[in-house]
């Protein structure tokens, strides 16, 4: 959601904060929050704690370690029926969304709150701090095992089209996917009102079920549905994760998976019927210790995911403003000042940020692939095997960045289910400005740790005689990160955004 629209709808999680200490305004819940101690001590500190994160790592984890972390089954009977009202759930939400959008219309809020609030900012969060629940929740899922049911009673065999996936397009459908919803979200001057929103969610569901009649159920979620690919990455950090019943599950990822190890996530292949896989409990961030073939693709599908929710919060800041209006001139100079023309400077923006974004990630596996002596493979793999820590980051920013946005959905929504038409947003006030501000700092800088030990596990599983070496690129990036973060979430917002649809 835009930033515009998200301040009209539930407002940012994060607060504005001066250099010096002063005042301290929580942008979603009210108030002001004094800062103990000036900002750049704030940044400092985070990032000597990060820095002394892969320090203590280092000395502590001098080999890589080869016991299988515990895991503890789901009972079954807990499991069935949580997949159940999942899927009752999932089906609701989607096309519920997508009924209001058309029925009731553009007056009615809802449709936004329940894709940009609840699908694509609070099932993030869940996958994180609990686990993927789009497995069960998906409505594509449900939606083409009934189409497929109904075919069955026609006579036929199969549904799909039986065409195979070409296997180096890997998952590069999902980037595209994702850079379309990031510049929806972030960009397009509609992308709150509720007849296009509904629009874009009836579209994609009638492209999803399409790539999944042609390519096959399997093929298609693995590597282009995008929420089955985002929450499956995120899911990866979760306690709860889902075990194949048996190894042929895994004939996707072209290797004899070891099913005790195989978890749902968009490295191996996904299970067509989600009963096929157990849920079971295990520690925190396990599941991206067992990534294997990460590719290209994976490597800039998760950085764009990081640029995405870093962008949002650095477009309303005095750089962003700086940026847009470096931007302005030379634009407005060739088509006018026209709503297309700050359309186009925000598109600009958005692709100079990730591009920065993307041009680091580079220079941090090309150092790494130098400094760690791997010449026998190759910057795909190295790609492959480290983008996956970044993906703590993403998590700890997008708590830090748009938890009030989601509490304040989850308030908001019981209401607007009894009155689509209620477009009075909760106000967050009785959540103490100071404690947002420490939560986001304690994300922030919580992800980049837990980033540096998956980093030095990688560095110590794939170049155990020089780890310390090879991580080294890798913490540079990360604190470089860790600053920028928390300088984001602490600037005021001194940049709206959002334009007109057109000017005269």
């Amino acid at each position: 959601m835009s930033p515009s629209r998200r301040r009209r709808v539930a407002g940012v999680a994060g607060v504005a904060v001066a250099a010096l200490p002063a005042p301290v305004l929580g942008h979603a819940i009210g108030g002001t929050y004094q800062l103990p101690l000036p900002l750049w001590m704030y940044l400092v500190g985070a990032a000597v704690a990060v820095g002394a994160s892969f320090v203590v790592t280092a000395l502590l984890q001098r080999r890589a370690a080869d016991a299988v972390p515990p895991r503890w089954p789901v009972p079954g009977s807990l499991a069935a029926v949580t997949r159940w009202a999942l899927r009752a759930i999932g089906l609701a939400w989607w096309y519920g969304a997508i009924a209001v959008g058309f029925v009731v219309g553009d007056i009615s809020p809802l449709p936004a709150v329940l894709l940009w609030i609840g699908i694509w900012v609070g099932l993030p969060i869940a996958a994180v701090l609990l686990g993927n629940p789009w497995p069960s929740l998906s409505p594509f899922r449900t939606t083409f095992a009934a189409l497929e049911w109904v075919g069955r009673r026609a006579g036929l065999s199969a549904l799909d089209l039986g065409v195979t996936y070409p296997s180096w397009l890997a998952r590069w459908p999902a980037v595209v996917l994702l850079a379309a919803a990031l510049w929806f979200e972030l960009i397009h001057p509609e992308g709150e009102v509720a007849a296009t929103v509904a629009t874009l969610m009836l579209r994609y569901t009638l492209l999803t079920l399409a790539g999944m009649v042609i390519f096959g159920q399997v093929a298609w979620l693995r590597n282009a549905e995008l929420f089955e690919v985002l929450l499956g990455w995120f899911g990866r950090i979760g306690p709860i994760g889902r075990r194949a019943v048996s190894a042929t599950l895994c004939a996707g990822c072209g290797d004899a998976c070891d099913p005790a190890r195989c978890v749902d996530c968009p490295e191996c292949a996904v299970a067509a019927d989600d009963a096929e896989r157990v849920p079971e409990l295990r520690p925190w961030t396990v599941g991206l210790t067992e990534v294997r073939r990460a590719g290209w693709s994976d490597a800039v599908f998760i950085v764009l995911a990081l640029a995405g929710v870093s962008y949002d919060g650095m477009s309303e800041t005095a750089f962003g403003a700086t940026l847009l209006g470096f931007l302005l001139p030379p634009i407005e100079a060739l088509f006018g000042l026209t709503g297309a023309t700050f359309l186009l400077v925000d598109t600009l923006a958005f692709g100079l940020v990730v591009a920065g974004f993307l041009a680091a990630f580079g220079a941090m596996v090309l150092a790494t692939h130098r400094l760690s002596g791997r010449h026998g493979t190759s910057l795909r793999a190295t790609a492959g095997a480290y983008a996956p820590t970044l993906l703590p980051i993403a998590a700890g920013y997008l708590v830090a960045h748009y938890l009030t946005l989601v509490i304040q959905g989850v308030v908001w929504l019981p209401s607007l289910v009894v009155d689509p038409l209620n477009s009075l947003q909760p106000e967050l006030d009785w959540i103490p400005v100071a404690f947002v501000w420490y939560l986001s700092v304690v994300s922030i800088v919580a992800g980049h740790v837990v980033a540096i030990v998956l980093a030095h596990r990688i560095a110590l599983r794939d170049r155990p005689s020089a780890p310390v070496r090879a991580g080294l690129p890798m913490v540079a990036l990360m604190i470089g990160y860790t600053i920028l973060s928390l300088w984001i979430i602490a600037q005021p917002i001194v940049v709206d955004p959002s334009r007109p649809a057109a000017l005269p």
